[in-house]
């Protein structure tokens, strides 16, 4: 419906010379739109062209223009026209109200007035005058809408003659809107054109709806394909015309007729190529094979079409033929081109199996919405199988199968590389037999090589399977051990090597005896590249042959020297260990704001029988590379949940933090020894707070994440230790169940003078104090750094100020006289 708002207010004009009557009929209509009025018919023709009236309420008898000429004046113009006009006179013989009617007037008002009458008459004719301007809006908008639509528009009689076009520009057929009313439908499609359709008129003239393409071609005009409907007009049960609505398709046609022909040309192409491809739906279900891709899967493609591309096309792990996920599946899943897993094998439908490999790619539509996939494979069991092969003999000593040179090489730079990231040794050992050359002039070529099989065999099973053992030619072989633990172990290995060399050689009734010489260099120790860690063990080599038969060398001095201090300090270590030598020292932990002892942390000290303490500096890394720090850290953290137990009988029911370490936290026995002691010690579980650094957590943060959970369930409080200065993941915080967070002393040393420290601490303790995490700063040696770390909100702090760790007996001594800060 037409929304009344755009018609406006209705106008009405008075016209009459008496002022009285003016006043009257104003008062009674004032209230049904805009009012108004002139007092002769010169001005009232003037202010209807200004104001345009819906309505004129008109008086016959006035001085000079009388109301039937102004009447007459309003008709003529075609702007006011329109105007419903009303006579209003005092004279009520029939024949003035004709001549109003004769002249335009619709109705005719006596004087004196009836207001009542008046009111309703004029009402009436206002209401007919706006549904009279709606129609018009209404025929003017659907006049342009049918002018401007972008289809032809048509109505034909029953007769198939035209009662109306909207065809304007003559496009459709050479033939205007003007000239085409009158015309029969086949001179207006043509006979062509109406060959096309006159099946359908005799279903459109029963009343039936029809659609249906056509084809325009007039001479004159290019070809134009449309999609045409008729809709019959029914009165009274009989079709007396119908509609004709014509799209303009020729675009539409044009693109389906270029998509057919790609369609076509890709479906010879796929059919054609040597390579398989399988298309699926967004489900994963199979829509289309070509015919290489029927014969590798052994599926006709009427048969494969709807099942899932795993059935079609299961696909097995070439090592154990488990089965593996098929790419499409992934690249429907994730939207990206996913290649076939390496060594991937192929199933076929018979049961045989056979090695392919290529890719799958997302199909998507111009909306980036994911339509289906396909994947592209082909056979490669033989070029597999003479790669292999080729590969193989390019990279190995065809005498022994051993890694040549050039695998060697390629396996020490991954090894450096190797040491290089995870900051350990790798060790490259030159093993030489002893006089070789004299065994092999004696007895034969061809027994020396069985001698060198021998040899090789021997070192294979004494090697580990990350180890490369690699024949250069002669009697020389290569060991490159990467990821090596201590240096005890490169000398241990020496020692199994060269007796394993030393084992007789028994052939037929003959024995034959090898010895050898090893030499060994290190990186980074004694080279930074291959060509200098290869010289420098061959130079060990000829300095270990140089001492006599089956010996070795480390090329370093130092190093040997340094292995040996290193298997010394391991002995004592173990004596301490098991002499109970080792002793514990606490560290408190004060509330500044308080000024009390909240907690300690314990400390391993190891005294020397001078009375002197060895730095743990100088055997915890001995420690954890040895595997004693299992043994050593849990006998800290059983004394130290007993010494807590102690300060808590006094009435002390201070925390006690044990520092673990990664070595520790890797043991399978963690959880349990915790749980142990827990249980052996009687410490309330709240009491013991563990303290892991991050690069614990750095490397396997899933493994992390069960254990730390497991020891939040038993109560016990975890805290990270020299945060921010390992792996500093936001993400670990998160997900993981920690207490407390300890900014490490390198950030609390120069807060005070270095804004990036101080930046850093005040952030970390933002940081803590959002995620709820309790905060300890540590290395605290001022009042300074005391006041500035209140003011960014940590009150619990460590550091030589309070103390520096002393004995049980003086922490016990301090807590029972309260005395956190250290006077030093």
């Amino acid at each position: 419906m037409l929304d009344d708002s755009l018609i406006g207010k209705p106008v009405i004009l008075i016209v009459d010379d008496q002022t009285s009557n003016i006043r009257v009929l104003r008062e009674a209509i004032h209230d049904l739109g805009d009012v108004y009025f002139a007092v002769d018919g010169e001005s009232a023709i003037s202010l209807a062209r200004t104001c345009l009236p819906d309505v004129v309420l008109l008086d016959i008898e006035m001085p000079g223009m009388d109301g039937f000429a102004v009447c007459q004046a309003l008709k003529s113009d075609p702007q006011l026209k329109q105007a419903a006009v009303i006579f209003v006179t005092a004279h009520s013989s029939g024949q003035e109200e004709l001549q109003a009617l004769d002249y335009g007037g619709v109705d005719f008002l006596s004087k004196p007035l009836n207001v009542s009458i008046a009111r309703a008459r004029i009402r009436t004719h206002l209401a007919l005058r706006l549904e009279t301007r709606k129609l018009e809006l209404a025929q003017h908008d659907l006049r342009d809408v049918l002018h401007h639509l972008p289809a032809f528009v048509g109505y034909w009689q029953a007769n198939l003659r035209c009662a109306f076009s909207n065809e304007q520009s003559s496009s459709w057929f050479g033939i205007d809107a003007a000239n085409m009313v009158g015309k029969l439908l086949p001179e207006v499609l043509g006979a062509d054109g109406y060959q096309q359709i006159s099946p359908q008129l005799e279903r459109v003239l029963t009343g039936k709806l029809v659609s249906l393409d056509l084809t325009l071609q007039r001479n004159h005009l290019p070809r134009r394909d449309g999609q045409l409907t008729l809709v019959a007009r029914i009165i009274d049960t009989v079709c007396v015309g119908f509609l004709m609505l014509l799209v303009d398709i020729t675009e539409r046609k044009r693109y389906e007729e270029a998509l057919f022909e790609e369609k076509e040309r890709i479906r010879v192409m796929l059919n054609s190529i040597g390579d398989a491809v399988i298309a699926t739906n967004p489900q994963g279900q199979v829509i289309f094979m070509n015919p290489i891709a029927e014969s590798l899967t052994g599926w006709q493609a009427s048969h494969a079409t709807g099942k899932s591309i795993e059935q079609v096309m299961p696909l097995r792990d070439g090592s154990n033929e488990f089965e593996l996920q098929n790419p499409i599946r992934l690249a429907l899943q994730e939207n990206r081109v996913v290649g076939m897993a390496l060594n991937c094998k192929l199933l076929r439908r018979d049961g045989s199996l056979f090695d392919v490999e290529d890719s799958a790619s997302p199909i998507s539509n111009q909306q980036g919405q994911i339509t289906g996939a396909i994947v592209v494979f082909h056979d490669v069991s033989e070029a597999r199988a003479m790669a292999i092969k080729m590969t193989h003999l390019a990279y190995h000593d065809a005498l022994t199968n051993l890694p040549n040179r050039m695998l060697l090489q390629d396996r020490i730079m991954q090894a450096i590389q190797q040491a290089m990231r995870n900051q350990r040794r790798a060790a490259m050992m030159v093993l030489d037999l002893d006089n070789f050359k004299s065994i092999n002039d004696a007895v034969g070529h061809a027994v020396g090589d069985t001698l060198l099989q021998q040899v090789a065999n021997r070192l294979q099973s004494a090697c580990r399977t990350v180890d490369t053992i690699s024949r250069q030619g002669g009697d020389e072989f290569i060991l490159l051990l990467p990821e090596i633990g201590t240096l005890d172990q490169v000398g241990d290995i020496a020692v199994r090597l060269l007796d394993l060399v030393a084992e007789p050689v028994l052939m037929g009734n003959e024995r034959y005896d090898l010895s050898a010489c090893i030499g060994i260099s290190l990186f980074p120790d004694d080279s930074e590249d291959s060509e200098t860690l290869y010289r420098h063990a061959d130079s060990a080599m000829y300095k270990a042959k140089q001492s006599g038969r089956g010996q070795f060398r480390f090329f370093s001095v130092d190093i040997e020297h340094n292995m040996r201090s290193r298997h010394l300090l391991e002995q004592h270590m173990r004596a301490a260990l098991e002499s109970s030598i080792f002793e514990i020292h606490y560290q408190p932990k004060v509330d500044a704001k308080l000024q009390s002892i909240v907690g300690a942390e314990a400390l391993i000290r190891w005294r020397k029988e001078d009375g002197s303490l060895i730095s743990p500096v100088e055997f915890i890394p001995l420690a954890e590379e040895t595997g004693l720090i299992i043994p050593i850290g849990k006998y800290v953290l059983k004394q130290a949940c007993h010494d807590a137990m102690h300060w808590h009988a006094l009435g002390f029911p201070i925390s006690v933090s044990v520092n673990i370490s990664a070595v520790q936290f890797r043991d399978p026995q963690f959880l349990q020894m915790v749980l142990d002691t827990l249980g052996s010690t009687g410490i309330r579980h709240d009491l013991l707070e563990l303290e892991i650094t991050e690069g614990v957590l750095a490397q396997d943060i899933n493994n992390a994440q069960q254990i730390l959970q497991a020891l939040r369930e038993l109560g016990v409080r975890i805290s990270i230790d020299d945060f921010g200065t390992g792996y500093s993941s936001l993400s670990y915080l998160k997900r993981l169940p920690l207490d407390v967070l300890k900014i490490d002393q390198s950030f609390v040393r120069d807060m005070l003078h270095d804004k990036s420290d101080a930046a850093i601490v005040e952030a970390i303790i933002k940081l803590g104090t959002t995620l709820g995490l309790e905060l300890v700063a540590e290395g605290v040696e001022n009042h300074g750094q005391v006041n500035a770390l209140l003011a960014a909100g940590c009150r619990i702090m460590q550091g030589y100020l309070y103390s520096r760790p002393i004995t049980t007996a003086e922490l016990e001594q301090r807590l029972q006289h309260d005395q956190p800060a250290s006077q030093n």
